[in-house]
């Protein structure tokens, strides 16, 4: 039996066979190693998208709402805001995961079924966050695309918004690739357990 297994057996009082260990080693390493990831590329890009609403661009009037209404930014801003909130959702999933570990090591623990079905959600949920984050993404390069085309540099007149491309228009798509790879690596996570979960047991 590997070095990992007897540590994790230690640890248990449980009559856990040894398929079952490897199971919860899964769901303790890359829940957690999913969690962390996803925390910092979540804060990170928070950081970034409030930005607008913080510091909105120098030269550039804002609408009487006070949000940057640039088409280059509000489109897929509020995609990106949506990926946030799903990604907050797949970090609760991943700290879910870790609890998972926990409880396959009791008595009562889920049966495969039910666990399968708890990695399948978190499937879901990360797939969601990819594809409305990558609209986003789509949406705001388009955007940019446009506005470089016109060639427009400069207030055009009262009231007008600088077309200037700007850098912070690059820090928002950073932040959406950001997002786009967190829910990435939740996907992998997700993945990795569900082939752990239904690998066929070890008869050695």
């Amino acid at each position: 039996m590997p070095r990992e297994l007897k540590n994790a057996s230690k640890e248990d009082n449980s009559d856990v066979s040894p398929n079952v260990l490897r199971v919860v080693l899964a769901f303790r390493r890359w829940g957690w190693a999913a969690f962390w990831t996803q925390v910092v590329l979540c804060v990170v890009s928070s950081v970034v998208l409030l930005q607008l609403f913080l510091f909105p661009r120098t030269g550039q009037p804002v609408s009487p709402t006070g949000l940057d209404t640039s088409p280059a930014t509000l489109p897929g801003l509020s995609f990106a805001w949506v990926g946030v909130a799903v990604l907050g959702a797949s970090i609760f999933w991943n700290y879910r995961y870790t609890q998972m570990a926990k409880k396959l090591r009791s008595p009562d623990r889920p049966t495969k079924s039910q666990t399968i079905f708890q990695i399948k959600i978190g499937l879901i949920i990360n797939l969601i966050g990819m594809f409305v984050t990558l609209l986003g993404a789509f949406a705001i390069i388009g955007a940019l695309t446009l506005r470089a085309g016109q060639g427009q540099v400069g207030v055009i007149g009262a009231g007008s918004f600088n077309s200037v491309i700007q850098p912070l228009d690059f820090q928002i798509i950073q932040a959406s690739f950001n997002i786009i790879f967190a829910h990435f690596v939740g996907l992998v996570a997700s993945l990795w357990l569900l082939n752990k979960a239904t690998d066929k047991p070890n008869r050695e």
